[in-house]
């Protein structure tokens, strides 16, 4: 297999236009945006923005295989325009459902997370909870790792740039480790200190020297679905989105990937984004 041409297929969306374009690069999607949406003639039909993706062991092949596919769709009327397609991102994603299993990267860590029913669950409530998928364009500044190789072992992190968001531990004995930073708004609802009391838990202020400024990292011991019970506590998620949100913005004014960026999961973005649209 040609691991030197591991890379990312991706289409790309734009409200000023039914086209879309279906390319594959070397880098991240974030960094490919930027250029799509900074040179011409692609920015007059800007802003473009991620449909969906896959991270592949062979962009090149993949890419020319969707090409040949939808050639009959190609768009011949933009001038200096390349990998336009007159077609429907969701005739993408089907296809793009269709890649060779052996194709995708990290396959078997996916299939893991989801053979495990009530922490695939969990994650895509926590995706759905936090927003993050409306986040898609700036991945590589928030990374998704799952079953990290971390000291005591972990089911995955998320991290904001520098510093992990949320994580859960492999259990060793009784419960699993939760771990999640909020902003210090959280201490305006006592039941939700309590809680974490009652979950052997603690509240760490400005734990990581990289964080933001109020920031609470709170760390309960419970079950997946007494961890689903926590998110959906009075004031959990707005002090969540507080930090999150502010933690995002600036990492996309920015353009910066984090440095755990070689790290993140796209495939299991992809299918747990993929899950979302088909629970709607």
């Amino acid at each position: 297999m040609a691991q030197n041409n591991i890379g990312h297929i991706y289409v790309l969306t734009s409200p000023k236009t039914d086209l879309v374009k279906i390319g594959g690069t070397d880098f991240p999607p974030l960094k490919r945006i930027r250029e799509v949406n900074s040179c011409v003639p692609y920015r007059e039909l800007g802003p473009w923005s991620l449909a969906d993706f896959r991270q592949v062991n062979d962009w090149r092949k993949v890419e020319a295989s969707l090409h040949y596919g939808f050639r009959s769709q190609l768009d011949r009327e933009v001038v200096g325009a390349r990998e336009l397609f007159r077609i429907a991102h969701q005739t993408v994603s089907l296809k793009l459902n269709e890649i060779d299993p052996d194709q995708i990267v990290k396959k078997p860590t996916i299939d893991r997370m989801f053979q495990d029913a009530e922490f695939s669950t969990f994650i895509q409530r926590l995706f759905a909870f936090t927003g993050l998928l409306n986040w898609i364009d700036i991945q590589g500044a928030w990374t998704f790792v799952l079953f990290p190789g971390t000291a005591g072992g972990r089911y995955f992190t998320i991290n904001i740039g520098p510093h992990e968001v949320a994580f859960s531990t492999l259990p060793r004995s009784g419960k699993a480790v939760h771990a999640i930073v909020l902003d210090r708004l959280i201490y305006d609802f006592p039941e939700v200190m309590k809680w974490v009391e009652s979950h052997n838990g603690e509240a760490k202020d400005d734990a990581y020297a990289s964080g933001l400024p109020r920031s609470v990292l709170l760390l309960v011991e419970a079950t997946f679905e007494e961890a689903n019970t926590f998110l959906r506590l009075d004031g959990v998620r707005r002090a969540l989105l507080a930090y999150w949100s502010e933690a995002l913005i600036g990492m996309k004014e920015r353009s910066a990937p984090s440095i755990f960026a070689r790290f993140h999961n796209w495939n299991a973005v992809a299918e747990i984004r993929s899950r979302a649209i088909g629970a709607t």
